[in-house]
């Protein structure tokens, strides 16, 4: 068998019409995009985020610049619960992408910023006012005037609370027997009053406060 050793012994031939590329004065101006391991990575050490959330945060550049827009405004940990969580969850059932919303961040971080200023219920954002924007494309405010779930304020809470337990005197009887689901089901007949719009976290203080007293 005869060796190969040069260029002409596979027969090459250069191709007289392209010149040799130079590229050595331009190399290393070419800006190369974070790739997404270095961008996960780069998440868990700069937001300290868990490797799960950080993975699902850079499954995609979309998602990611989409996270990334949303921590400028809020706590990292907030954010990434939003957009891991419930907006990519919502997304994933209705088959959509980011991309689909791209252009509604500002209604997002608008809705976050309800939540965060305690003028909506986690659980009305959640499940009422996000799948909603997401379904009917409508805007946090559209909806929640539509829906009537503006937070309803301290005095109706407790006058909610008071009404809960004058009504239902088995249920105060079976709660200082030491019955867990009794505090639950007065808790539930306080949100059913309020329409949804009373904070369980507080409803539930305000009935131990109530009952203990």
């Amino acid at each position: 068998m005869r060796s190969k050793e040069s260029e002409a012994d596979y027969r090459y031939f250069r191709e007289a019409d392209l010149p040799p590329l130079e590229v050595a004065d331009w190399k290393e101006t070419i800006e190369i995009p974070e790739l997404p391991d270095a961008r996960r990575e780069r998440f868990v050490a700069e937001y300290g985020l868990d490797s799960e959330a950080a993975s699902k945060l850079t499954s995609t550049k979309a998602v990611a610049d989409f996270f990334e827009a949303v921590a400028e405004e809020f706590d990292p940990d907030v954010a990434a619960t939003w957009v891991a969580d419930n907006l990519l969850g919502e997304l994933n059932y209705r088959d959509m992408l980011i991309t689909d919303i791209e252009g509604r961040l500002d209604e997002f971080s608008h809705l976050i910023e309800l939540v965060e200023n305690d003028e909506l219920t986690v659980k009305n954002a959640e499940e009422v006012v996000l799948r909603s924007m997401l379904d009917d494309g409508d805007d946090p405010e559209t909806i929640i005037d539509r829906e009537g779930l503006g937070k309803a304020d301290d005095d109706a809470i407790a006058d909610f609370v008071t009404e809960a337990i004058e009504e239902n005197p088995d249920a105060v009887d079976d709660y200082h027997s030491g019955e867990d689901g009794a505090l639950n089901f007065l808790v539930g007949q306080v949100m059913q009053k309020s329409g949804g719009s009373a904070d369980p976290g507080s409803v539930n203080q305000l009935l131990r406060e109530e009952l203990d007293s």
